[in-house]
């Protein structure tokens, strides 16, 4: 997880706070809308990310709603965790990218697949 959150840092020059919210809301919202045993595979392949999973729920009162539909819904997500459009788009991209690097094309591509609109950031 570490890797991750230091490379979502350096990209968008996050505070690892926000970058550390971001891959909570993203893996909640994934959780929610990507095919699970997708997830399951990503999840699996980051060291620390079922307790950021755990934690995000546990944070979003384990509703996991958002507003709006597919992308849109994380973009939102994102925002309200104070993000700005711009490293929302880096933050997406380069989790997509870690994504690839950790379970393969494939397996990002049944994830980026199931969510309209996430194909933007690949």
């Amino acid at each position: 997880m570490d890797e991750l959150v230091n490379r979502l840092s350096a990209a968008a020059g996050l505070d690892r706070e926000k970058a550390v919210a971001a891959v909570k809301t993203i893996l909640v919202f994934l959780d929610k809308e990507a095919p699970p045993d997708a997830v399951k595979q990503l999840v699996d392949a980051i060291p620390g990310a079922q307790q950021a999973l755990d934690d995000g729920r546990r944070e979003q009162g384990g509703s996991g709603e958002y507003a709006g539909f597919g992308a849109m819904a994380a973009y939102h997500a994102l925002t309200a965790v104070g993000l700005s459009g711009g490293e929302v788009q880096i933050v997406t991209k380069e989790l997509l990218a870690h994504s690839r690097d950790a379970v393969g094309d494939e397996t990002t591509g049944r994830i980026v697949g199931a969510v309209p609109g996430l194909e933007a950031f690949v």
